[in-house]
């Protein structure tokens, strides 16, 4: 079977990457799944925030985290940094083990609201936090 191409910008481009580690499946993997979900959602992707997953982002000790934040559960699956490839309960618990693991020295509680940015747009992950 002969495989195509499609041409994605850069910032599409990352965020299939990032998805891609995360799931630990091939960038055509995470499309292939995208489009599944889509299907099966009957065509209706969420106006809200687009589905279930927002890549974030941190910067701390000058190292850049990429994630994902998973609106329905508010999980947070690292997907690049000191902790590739784990997952915490919140936004907070991945901010904390990030400071943790990178300046043990300091005390770790931090508000993984305004940890996290959206990559997307750069603003704070506190802009969608729900009520």
């Amino acid at each position: 079977m002969e495989m195509k191409t499609i041409d994605v910008g850069d910032s599409v481009h990352e965020r299939v990457a990032l998805l891609a580690r995360v799931w630990d499946v091939s960038p055509s993997d995470v499309i292939r799944r995208l489009l599944d979900e889509f299907v099966r959602s009957g065509g209706q992707a969420s106006r809200e925030h687009g589905d279930d997953e927002v890549p974030i982002h941190a910067m701390y000790e000058g190292q850049r985290i990429d994630a994902v934040y998973h609106t329905r559960t508010k999980r947070v699956d690292s997907g690049t940094g000191v902790l590739a490839g784990r997952s915490f309960k919140s936004p907070s618990d991945a901010a904390m083990a990030i400071v943790q693991a990178l300046n043990p020295k300091v005390h770790p509680n931090r508000n993984g609201w305004t940890f996290w940015n959206i990559t997307e747009s750069d603003k704070t992950l506190a802009t969608i936090k729900p009520e």
